[in-house]
Order: structure tokens, then sequence, then C-alpha cells
């Protein structure tokens, strides 16, 4: 029975990257292309140790090299891959010192466009070699056949329509590529000609229904996009039917020929404003005020809890799914997985941490409904969950929905939803503060005028990031 065994390879760093490994057949000696750091290592096995598996470093090449891929050893000398070079280079292994290498470039007249970065590559028997050349993106390689003489490009072999082979070997008198996108090995003999693909008609139904697969696994995302797009559409249309989306954004403050509205909030000027504030001899209080209505998030908050119970439910059953594929898994060489420790992980990002979310939006919306409005003709007091919060009038933005004081929003409504007796709220809060900015058009575009104009340099540093931000999409998108 075989088994994989790790090795300690010297000089060759833990972390991920794009490696190229060939080893000989005893196993004595282990060449990687370490492309990410531009060097290929060679590594012969340490006679004076006794373990199978330990290796020492014997030489480092780097001259000239650029993410350096396949190799291979013809004679003295190593053949690389040298892929950023758009060149093949032959280093001599039989000097003591590092030279730099021979390097014979990749360039043909009969590579598609784009086709200039050498991966993978086999020698036949008649030392001819065979290239595989990406483009930039390392995909669509194109199979180039070089002579044996002073490798200059003869021709190149298309294998299909839409190839993409990763590598090549060579297997008899043949060469098989196999296109991991296509789920195809192809056969090339050597004389260029293209055969059957690879495999017997067994074989190649698993890699048809292993192709389906994949090609249906990458229409799930669309379609479930587009399944979430039309539900949404139809909810829109059954909302518009049924007028729900008026109700949502709430009503104008201001609303024209909205006989309460226009007696509430249309009032004297400003400087007799000041005035009728202060005068108390029509029974009118100095100081008035406006209190959230007693249940007016209850059937928000009982959704929340909802939603809880139907994340729970889920994420539950996402955990009793994910436990199976724990066990009897390697978590690295010789290290089985820890079952309860990942139960525990994932209990806690996708149970615990969304279940404290959801209690503390329940406590928001619980808080909402204490919440207490006054005034005094020239400011704006909000006490919610035994914080008051002041400010000038002059300061503060009345939208559809919020209050905003600075960088807060004190909600009104919630999706048009009041939290308030509307008409209170117009009587002893906007009639008595003309000075009051309210914004509730569809195009006023409220808070950005108020982060502009009542919230300092962080607002105005907050409306020139949207914008930029909003710029650098439409560029993005028109580009």
């Amino acid at each position: 029975m075989q088994r994989c065994v790790a090795l300690d390879l010297p000089d060759l760093s833990t972390r991920g990257g794009y490696r190229w490994m060939r080893v000989t057949a005893d196993e004595a000696q282990i060449v990687v292309s370490d492309a990410s750091n531009h060097r290929v290592l060679v590594y012969q096995r340490d006679a004076a140790s006794s373990a199978a598996q330990a290796y020492v470093l014997l030489k480092t090449y780097s001259e000239g090299l650029r993410f350096p891929n396949q190799t291979l050893q013809v004679g003295e000398r190593m053949w690389v891959a040298n892929t950023n070079r758009h060149q093949i280079a032959q280093i001599d292994t039989a000097q003591s010192t590092q030279a730099a290498p021979a390097v014979f470039p990749v360039e043909y007249a009969g590579l598609r466009s784009g086709r200039r970065f050498p991966f993978a590559m086999q020698l036949d028997g008649q030392q001819r070699l065979w290239v595989l050349v990406a483009d930039s993106s390392m995909r669509g390689a194109d199979l180039l056949l070089m002579d044996s003489h002073q490798l200059r490009p003869e021709r190149v072999l298309p294998l299909s329509p839409d190839q993409d082979p990763n590598a090549i070997a060579m297997v008899g008198q043949e060469l098989l590529l196999p296109d991991m996108t296509q789920f195809t090995v192809h056969r090339v003999d050597l004389d260029g000609r293209v055969l059957e693909p690879f495999g017997d008609a067994p074989f190649r139904g698993e890699l048809a229904s292993a192709r389906s697969s994949y090609e249906w696994g990458r229409r799930l995302p669309s379609f479930l996009l587009g399944s979430i797009g039309v539900l949404m559409a139809l909810g829109l249309w059954l909302a518009w039917k049924a007028g729900e989306l008026r109700q949502l954004g709430g009503k104008r403050w201001q609303e024209v020929g909205d006989t309460e509205a226009s007696s509430a909030v249309v009032v004297p000027s400003p400087s007799q404003h000041a005035t009728q504030a202060s005068q108390t001899s029509e029974g009118k209080p100095l100081v008035t005020s406006v209190t959230a209505l007693a249940g007016s998030t209850v059937k928000r908050r009982r959704a929340l809890a909802m939603v809880g119970v139907l994340h729970c439910l889920v994420a539950g059953g996402m955990v009793y799914w994910f436990l199976p594929l724990l066990h009897q898994r390697d978590c690295g060489p010789d290290k089985s997985c820890d079952p309860t420790g990942m139960l525990g992980v994932l209990l806690v990002l996708l149970a615990v941490l969304p279940l404290c979310l959801y209690a503390w939006l329940w406590r928001k919306l619980k808080q909402l409904e204490t919440m207490r409005i006054a005034t005094d003709g020239h400011r704006i007091a909000v006490r919610m969950a035994r914080r008051t919060r002041k400010f000038d009038a002059s300061r503060v933005t009345c939208t559809r929905q919020h209050l905003w004081m600075g960088l807060r929003a004190i909600p009104l409504r919630l999706n048009g939803s009041p939290l308030f007796d509307e008409a209170v709220f117009r009587r002893e809060i906007l009639a008595r503060l003309p000075q009051l900015q309210v914004r509730d058009g569809a195009w006023d575009f409220a808070v950005a005028r108020h982060f502009w104009s009542n919230s300092g340099v962080l607002g105005k540093a907050l409306v020139l990031l949207y914008v930029a931000t909003l710029l650098g999409f439409g560029v993005r998108l028109l580009a």
C-alpha cells in the first residue's frame, strides 16, 4: 500500500506558491521549480541519513530565470520553461559555478494572439521539443513543435477549437495532453496528427458525465441569482398592486393639498416665531413633546424573532450536514481532523454570532418604543435608552423616515410604519420649528445635503467618498 509522505525540503518556503516538481525514477533527486521566487532548486537524497525522505539542497539556479516552470534533464543540461521571459533556458548542470543559461525564444507567427508563455514541455525520441505556450492567464495553450538542433519553432498543432491543455506527457509513441476544462485527454502522434481522445468508451463516458456536472455547477449561480431576481420582481409587482410601495416611504410631512399638514407646517415667519414660542397665555406649554407609540415595533420584533428561529434551523442543518465530512479526513500529513473543534467553530460562525446580532437588533427595536422628542421652539431634544441628544433645530433635517441630527439618524417611521402619532408630531414639533430643514421629496437628496451642510468636516468627507465611489463604479461599467 502506497502512502503519501511529507518531505522536509530545505530552503523551500512553507507559504503557498506556484511550484513544479520533477522526481527521478529512483527518487534520488528532486528538482523543484519555485516559480514564485524565480529559481530552480535541486535536492539530493541525504546518504548520511537513515530516513528515506531526507533530502539536502544540492544547487540553486536563479540566473536569468523568471517564473520557471517544467524542467527536463537532457544529458548534462537542464532545460527550463522560462515562462515570463518567453523562452526555453538551458542550464549546464556540470559546471560548479552558476552561469547565464543559453536561451531559445518561443516566438512563432503561427501562435495565436497572446500565446507567449511556455510552461510545459516534452522531448520525443527524435530530440524534438513539444511545448505548451499559454496566454497571460495561463489558459488556452497552443502546442508548439520545436526542432531538435537549434530549438527553432517549426509549427503549431491545433487540438480542438476550445482547447485548454495544462500538461504534456510521452506515452510510447504518442503525446497525451490532459484538458481539465474540456474534460478530455488529447492524443497526438509523433507526426503531429491529432488522434481520437484517450480512453475507451466507459472512460470517456465518465469524463462526459463529469463535464456535464461541471457545466451545470457553473450555471447554478446564474440560475440562483436569476430565480432570486424573478422572485424579487414578482414581490415588487405584488407590492405595487397592493399599494404597499406608496406606504413604504410614508407620507410627506409637507404634502401639497394636505390641509392637516399645511395648517401644521405653514406657520408665521421666524421673526414672529420666537414671540409665539415664549407665550403661555393661550395655554400652550413652553416645551412640547411627543412620545413613541406603545407596541409600534411589535410586528417587526416578531418578524425578527421568526427569522432568528429560521436561521437557527438552517445553521443546525448545515452543521449536521458538515459534520460527517469531518470524519476520516486528513487535515495534514498523518494528522487527522479534530471534528469537535471544527464543530465548535462552525457553531460560532453559523449560529452564535448571528443570534447575538438578532438579539442586539431586537433590543434596539424595543428601545424605539421608549423614545421621546421634545422642542422649546429653538432646539430639538431626543431621549432614548437613557440618552439625550440636543441639537439646534436649524441644523436638523427631517426626512420621511428620520430626523438627522449630526451624523445620527433618529427614526420616525420603520419602512412607512409610524413610531409616533403623526398628527401630534406635526402639531407639537414641526409646527413650532419653521427653521427645521424639512426635505421629504423624492429628489431632495436630503441625507447628502444634511451631511454637507450640518455635519462638519466628517460629513463633507463622507459625501465626497460616496460621490467618488459612484464615479468609480460608473467608470468601470463604461470602460
